[in-house]
């Protein structure tokens, strides 16, 4: 009975100190350090408005860890993740303060997802380029101003970068490209950014989708374009200011969908190689540009999955490509503009002139 008294105990005290050790592993796994908390903490004190109540769980004196948009692992925030939430607030305003810098001293984040709050204002600090273990960066849909830091080229591990829908400034650091291959997304548009695409953009092997429309770009488009074609599914540059012809290696982008280069200034003819991008293709917008000359005839044959064609206001000539899928597209893909061209939907093409141009 003694030895089964001293082995109950030892069971009892075994069994007991095992939970305490799962408690403490439970705090440690979930408190941040304060440092961390006091960051955050540091950004909401600049935060004016919070009309969804998105930040009354950060209080200094609660773990951080258990926080609204919070996570930890192995005892440190790695993501930071505040979302529009209608069913709290149908104001469309979330956050309204600067944005300020002291985020960028969360060094262990992964996530930080600070996307629609609609009224985040303030730069981009330059410290960003401190947070090398980010993966997922989404500031789209604010009021931030100022350009992007070129430090944005340190964080090697980027996947999705989304700081599109601000008024920000300046033209695209070439730096971006240097982030490599982890990087898959990109949208920055609906900005104010400008100048020429730097070429260092087309260096990145893995991205599968690139966002620049409705900002203020322009130049050319490099024939480098061509070096996304392994895995880009979407390409949109619409509403810029870019110019000159359109590269024929375009058409090495095989797996694109979505391809919208519609209201630029590009000039020239549509290269016939874009025939080659194949069944792929679903969606082509080249409307609202300045191009002249033929639609490549074979397309009706090569891009048979096209779905979805803008051709309008252009200088375009001759017969529209006849059969699947053209048949299928209305005068809208066409008219108004280009008052050269014939064929169904439009006017048939007359005569003589229409034999010379089969």
């Amino acid at each position: 009975m003694i030895i089964m008294g001293k082995f109950s105990f030892v069971f009892v005290l075994g069994f007991v100190l095992m939970i305490s050790m799962q408690n403490i592993a439970v705090v440690v796994a979930q408190s941040c350090p304060a440092a961390e908390r006091d960051a955050l903490l540091a950004f909401k004190a600049g935060i004016t408005e919070d009309p969804s109540g998105q930040l009354t769980t950060w209080v200094a004196t609660t773990d951080c860890c258990t926080w609204f948009g919070i996570f930890c692992k192995n005892g440190h925030v790695i993501e930071l993740g505040l979302r529009p939430d209608d069913a709290f607030d149908n104001s469309g305003i979330y956050l309204t303060g600067p944005l300020g810098s002291s985020l960028f001293t969360l060094l262990e984040l992964e996530l930080l997802d600070l996307s629609e709050m609609q009224n985040l204002t303030g730069p981009i600090s330059p410290a960003i380029g401190n947070l090398t273990n980010l993966v997922h960066l989404d500031f789209r849909t604010n009021k931030l101003t100022g350009s992007i830091p070129s430090s944005v080229g340190n964080l090697k591990k980027l996947n999705w970068l989304s700081l599109g829908g601000n008024p920000i400034t300046g033209s695209i650091p070439s730096s971006i490209g240097t982030i490599g291959a982890s990087l898959n997304y990109i949208y920055l548009g609906e900005s104010s950014l400008s100048g020429s695409l730097p070429n260092s953009l087309f260096q990145l092997s893995n991205l599968t989708s690139l966002f620049l429309g409705v900002s203020h770009l322009s130049g050319s488009l490099s024939p480098l374009v061509g070096n996304l074609g392994p895995t880009l599914t979407v390409l949109d540059l619409s509403s810029n200011s870019f110019s000159g012809a359109l590269p024929s290696t375009l058409a090495e982008l095989t797996k694109v969908f979505l391809l919208d280069l519609s209201f630029n200034k590009f000039t020239g003819q549509i290269p016939a190689s874009i025939g080659n991008i194949g069944a792929t293709l679903f969606n082509l917008e080249l409307a609202n540009n300045e191009l002249t000359g033929r639609i490549p005839p074979r397309f009706a044959k090569q891009l048979t999955g096209l779905a979805a064609l803008g051709l309008e206001n252009n200088k375009l000539t001759g017969p529209i490509p006849q059969g699947a899928p053209f048949s299928n597209f209305s005068v809208d893909s066409f008219r108004p503009g280009n008052p050269g061209l014939c064929g169904h939907p439009l006017p048939p093409c007359k005569g003589a002139n229409r034999k010379k141009l089969l």
